[in-house]
């Protein structure tokens, strides 16, 4: 247990004055800064005050992962919580230290105390706050790890995990919808060691709260299944005030709590500024007044209080020791009769710090207890033993699943590569087959299971030997196949498990219900837990209603897999409502965050690889500030409604799984049997097509198309290159076409030069390069890898996917005819020798072999041959 105090019962003079120091401390900040918020560290001081120096339980020196987790759902109030994480000592003697240096540097760049709490920047800060009711969600998060880890592992005598999750919410975080979502679903969660404490001050930034909320929040708490208690006296400096409901709410063990603490936004910063929203941002103009009040002896015996004559000796002693030991500056200072700036009391500091340095033995002992239970379950519990360690040294994926992975990739392609059609580039080998027949063999179309089948089935195997994987869905489960209860069960209070087998704690399904917003921001919270993997499964539409909780994770790294299905208008009847044609771009707009769009289950199963890589080996969650390399992020697995596979055989040695980690590789080759590297330059493609996800298979069935024209162009235009003189070199060839898979445009970028070239063949400046995507809209950056995109013009329509599509022009046939011409209108454009007029030498001109050997790009034009082609390819093509 921890102690309830560290200091004399009832010296409510010592938590006067560490109110005072913790306002004018976070009021020195702002007001340094000259930018802040400083309503609600003045107002909630006292909350700060009782939780940091007797209620919660924490380590300062090491990041225990059986800590209470404090959560500032009010992120605009930082000031507030960077004091209290200097004055506990966290990191203390270590890189990450909240020192007062790092306060000095209150929302500079470059500081550990930016504008808003950041996770993996300061020490101590458990998750990302600033919008408002994220932080709130994020705590539904934790205590929802809480539970279950304590449900997996805890045994009698060994209460591994046994913390509480305390949260502190404001007005604002009230009105916003995702911390309805989250308290709903936490209060039918009964996740009893889940408290929040509600700031209800009444005023927001426009003016007092009845402009716009007038709501029972107490109320509405209540009906939503939490304990909700009471606190008038928000504004006490008596820290046994909040002592006293932290026991009344931890005496139940059925609910969430929820505290209403009435407060005065910026509390004690006198008139006009209290209890008013002209407290709420900005520096206080009357800051020194407030220092001569608080921390000068006179100003505290000018008090009513007699209490604050108390202090007044306090401050007396301080003012007397920093003249008579402080240095020659703070000598100065404290003959003013004042405490100086950024000045912490002695009394204060030993207070903080002797409080952290018990939750630093607290932190040892409790690594006392892990070593025993480990001996202890050992030999009759091996596995779970096991599990704990590799998860505690941050190993969270075994080393069975990719074996198993592996295993059923090789059943699937077996079966594949049995019925699988074979596209040939070369059909001149003087054969009488049909020129079809040649080109293609195998007539029958294989039926490839959907790529939401694929994405669960991999899912499940995932979830089956990997026990840290926990998540859920937002009620489309079932479409999605995101639930396997025979291997999760069910994540749900024990009283449920009389008419919901499996439902227990230690389920690790969440049913999430029709809350995609708190969904995913109760992952950020699961993912900041850590020692578990967090996943999500929707559609992928609804995502949009979880966009500022993804944009969360992006900044924080959280290594969360999203998952998302019925991935474009493939999906039908439902129609443009939910046909996510603008989605895909928003994702990829966004930083740290990988989209990955695989086109075939060997693309899948490559997927799930390149984000279990974040968790198969034993490392540190590092602090750092951008741009240091990224460790851990989130993934965004994005798969069709429809089938999902390739219609032909690939002819490189490239396999999806491998290039799926790069980005994108060569699925399909201008020259058969090609590895998907260099190629000579008469081989060379004329055109390169690039997809993702279902497009792939689009793109190459438009290159059979386009072979099988470019075939009976060439066949009729036998005789038709008499007269060109530079004709007589070759007899006409047909269009050379390479197919390319670009499941992953973050990861393609973050390979070099060399590589991206020999699949773009970005070097060579007169290869087309056509992007066809029908799950994205036009001007979303696919001019970065390609000359000319088909994309969607605007929002789909209902029907059925192939008719959606047909009218959407995204079928073969629409593709190779938009293909052929522009590769035909860029073929007119093409300059050859002799259409110019020649100008004669030029004075001082290089030898024409000099002059070749600066003037010409190796290898970046197409030969004459290839130019003239597209001419008279041009030419027919106009009179037919």
């Amino acid at each position: 247990k921890v102690p309830m105090s560290v200091e004399p019962q009832g010296d409510l003079a010592l938590d006067a004055l560490s109110v005072y120091s913790i306002r004018l401390l976070a009021g020195d900040m702002v007001d340094h800064a000259s930018s802040g918020h400083l309503g609600t560290p003045f107002g909630c001081a006292p909350l700060a005050n009782a939780l940091w120096g007797k209620i919660m339980k924490f380590s300062p020196r090491t990041r225990w992962v059986n800590r209470d987790r404090f959560v500032l759902s009010a992120g605009h109030a930082s000031a507030l919580l960077y004091s209290m994480l200097h004055l506990s000592g966290n990191g203390c003697g270590g890189p990450y230290e909240v020192s007062m240096d790092q306060l000095k540097l209150f929302r500079q760049a470059g500081s550990s105390t930016p504008g808003h709490p950041e996770f993996r920047m300061t020490s101590g800060v458990e998750v990302t706050t600033g919008p408002l009711g994220q932080g709130f969600a994020n705590a539904v998060g934790m205590a929802i790890g809480e539970a279950h880890m304590s449900a997996r592992f805890n045994r009698k005598d060994f209460p591994l995990f046994d913390h509480y999750t305390y949260v502190l919410a404001g007005d604002g975080c009230m009105m916003e919808g995702v911390s309805q979502e989250a308290a709903s679903l936490a209060g039918h969660l009964r996740l009893h060691k889940l408290i929040c404490f509600y700031d209800d001050n009444k005023v927001t930034i426009d003016g007092t709260t009845d402009l716009a909320f007038s709501e029972d929040v107490g109320a509405i708490f209540a009906a939503k299944g939490w304990n909700v208690l009471r606190l008038p006296e928000g504004d006490s400096t008596d820290s046994s005030v909040f002592e006293r409901i932290i026991e009344e709410a931890k005496s139940q063990t059925e609910k969430p709590t929820f505290i209403v603490m009435n407060t005065t936004i910026g509390c004690g910063a006198g008139k006009g500024l209290e209890g008013t929203a002209k407290a709420h941002g900005g520096k206080f103009s009357n800051l020194e007044e407030l220092r001569k009040k608080w921390f000068s002896a006179e100003g505290l015996r000018k008090s009513d209080d007699e209490i604050d004559k108390k202090v007044a000796e306090m401050v007396e002693q301080e003012l007397e020791a920093l003249a008579a030991y402080g240095g020659r500056e703070s000598s100065k200072e404290a003959q003013t009769g004042v405490l100086p700036r950024f000045y912490v009391p002695q009394p204060v500091m030993r207070k903080f710090r002797k409080f952290g340095e018990a939750g630093d033995d607290l932190a040892a002992r409790w690594e006392e207890m892990r070593k025993q239970y480990c001996e202890h379950f050992r030999e009759k519990e091996p596995k779970l033993v096991k599990d704990l360690e590799e998860r505690l040294q941050g190993k969270y994926v075994t080393d069975e699943w990719q074996g198993v992975a592996d295993k059923y990739l090789s059943k699937e392609l077996e079966s594949i590569h049995a019925g699988l059609s074979t596209l040939r580039n070369d059909t001149s080998d003087g054969s009488a087959e049909p020129d079809a027949k040649r080109q293609k063999i195998s007539a029958k179309k294989f039926k490839y299971k959907a790529g939401r089948v694929y994405v669960s089935e991999v899912l499940k195997t995932f979830a089956a030997e990997n026990p840290a994987v926990i998540g859920g869905s937002a009620d489309v489960a079932s479409s999605c196949g995101a639930h396997f209860p025979d291997i999760q069960g069910h994540f749900l209070h024990p009283s449920f498990g009389a008419k919901r087998p499996g439902a227990s704690y230690s389920g690790r399904y969440i049913h999430f219900g029709v809350r995609e917003h708190a969904c995913c921001a109760i992952l950020n919270g699961l993912s900041s837990y850590a020692c578990l993997i967090p996943y999500s499964s929707l559609f992928t539409i609804f995502y949009q209603y979880a966009m500022p909780a993804l944009r969360m994770a992006s900044i924080s790294k959280f290594p969360i897999l999203f998952i998302g299905t019925h991935d474009s208008i493939d999906l039908g009847e439902d129609g443009p409502t939910h046909q996510p044609v603008e989605v895909l771009p928003q994702l990829r707009a966004m930083p740290n965050l990988l989209v990955i769009r695989p086109a075939c289950v060997d693309e899948v199963v490559g997927s799930f690889k390149v984000f279990a890589e974040q968790y198969t080996s034993a490392r540190e969650i590092e602090q750092y500030i951008d741009p240091k390399p990224i460790i851990r992020r989130p993934i965004f697995l994005m798969t069709s409604r429809g089938e999902l596979g390739l219609p032909y055989k690939s002819n490189t040695s490239v396999r999806g799984e491998d290039g799926v980690a790069r980005g994108a590789y060569v699925v399909h080759d201008c020259v058969d049997g090609g590895t998907g590297g260099a190629l000579a330059r008469s081989q060379l493609p004329d055109i390169i097509l690039i997809g993702s996800g279902q497009d792939v298979s689009l793109i190459m069935e438009t290159k059979a198309l386009l072979l099988e024209w470019s075939k009976k162009v060439s066949h009729q235009l036998q005789g038709a290159f008499e007269g060109f003189p530079a004709a007589k070199m070759a007899a006409p060839a047909d269009i050379k076409v390479r197919i390319v898979s670009m499941p992953c445009w973050e990861l393609f970028d973050e390979q070099d030069q060399d590589y991206q070239d020999s699949v773009l063949l970005s070097n060579y400046n007169d290869i087309l390069r056509i992007f066809v995507e029908k799950a994205a809209t036009k001007n979303t950056g696919h001019d970065k890898y390609a000359h000319f995109s088909v994309l969607m013009p605007s929002y789909g329509l209902s029907g059925k996917g192939s008719d959606v599509e047909r009218k959407l022009e995204f079928t073969p046939e629409f593709i190779a005819a938009k293909v052929w011409s522009s590769w035909i209108q860029r073929g007119r454009r093409l300059h050859l020798a002799g259409d110019e007029a020649d100008r004669g030498m030029e004075t001082g001109s290089p030898t024409s072999a000099d002059a070749r050997d600066h003037t010409e790009e190796p290898m970046a034009d197409m030969d004459t041959q290839t130019k003239l082609r597209c001419r008279v390819f041009s030419m027919y093509s106009m009179n037919c």
